[in-house]
């Protein structure tokens, strides 16, 4: 087995850099402020300020327990990357705590924490990592819960939890900054997943086509579409897949289909613009995929 050890290391200074601007975040701009930054950070709010249980305790001990829940639905490189973006933000979480809070106006808390954290998160996913929490939550319901998307499971957790928050901090404005800064973070994190392009096209040559196609429509829940093709050299004609994704979701496609079929042959585009369903919305109807020249 080829271990690309470039590829790790440039990894692991990702998640580690995410790791630390979102430990800024949370303990030095929302956490002080009882903001809520969503997901198990928002619990670690909760329970430090009604039972002060430090909160990389608390983000060590819910993720533990989803890892244990949620593992079979990762591939391996992926379950290495979340078990080290876990432990990172957990250390980071205790090494950030000794610095000194901001605490002059929750209106700059908002948009330092929300920004920080967006970049954080946005820096950590781009490898195809996480830090568990709401991720790792979604991705088990979606189990139980298969005809509703990853992106909305996830984003119902988060608001559930802000609105817990709400009502436990006993304040109209907890709930208003908690939600605006996951706002402001979506932003960056959607800013940071699409700088430099806006949708990856991959055409995938497998002996497992079908399995991998039923995959994309069913869990994904993304088009798929089949080509035939014939082959020059061997003048044997098979089906091609293409899709088109966002860049976000390429790492979950690629460990997805070497684990169907670790001799799948993918190709992979850099697609300018997308306009269509699913994507940037078009008026008359029709769809337009522009590639990089």
């Amino acid at each position: 087995m080829h271990i690309n050890h470039k590829k790790i290391i440039w990894d692991s200074i990702f998640i580690i850099t995410g790791c630390v601007l979102l430990a800024v975040s949370i303990n030095v701009f929302l956490t002080p402020n009882k903001i809520s930054a969503g997901g198990i950070s928002t619990i670690g709010t909760i329970l430090l300020h009604l039972f002060n249980i430090r909160m990389s305790i608390t983000n060590l001990f819910f993720n533990a327990i989803l890892f244990v829940f949620g593992y079979k639905t990762l591939g391996r490189y992926a379950v290495f990357q979340t078990a080290f973006g876990i432990i990172m933000l957990s250390v980071c979480l205790e090494l950030t705590s000794y610095i000194p809070p901001y605490y002059e106006n929750e209106i700059i808390a908002v948009m330092c924490g929300g920004i920080l954290m967006g970049a954080g998160v946005g820096m950590i996913v781009k490898v195809g990592a996480s830090t568990g929490g709401s991720d790792f939550a979604g991705l088990i319901l979606k189990k139980f819960l298969p005809h509703i998307s990853l992106a909305k499971l996830i984003m119902f957790i988060d608001c559930f939890i802000v609105i817990i928050s709400g009502i436990i901090f006993k304040s109209f404005s907890v709930t208003f900054y908690s939600i605006t800064a996951l706002f402001v973070s979506s932003i960056i994190i959607d800013k940071i997943m699409t700088f430099g392009e806006s949708a990856k096209m991959i055409l995938i040559f497998s002996e497992n086509i079908k399995e991998i196609s039923e995959h994309i429509l069913q869990k994904f829940e993304r088009g798929v579409t089949g080509i035939h093709s014939l082959g020059m050299y061997s003048n044997r004609e098979s089906l091609m897949l293409l899709c088109v994704i966002t860049p976000k979701e390429l790492p979950v496609y690629i460990t997805m289909i070497k684990e169907i079929d670790k001799n799948a042959f993918v190709i992979i585009n850099n697609v300018h613009e997308v306009l269509g369903e699913g994507f940037k919305p078009i008026e008359g109807g029709m769809n337009f995929i522009s590639l990089d020249k």
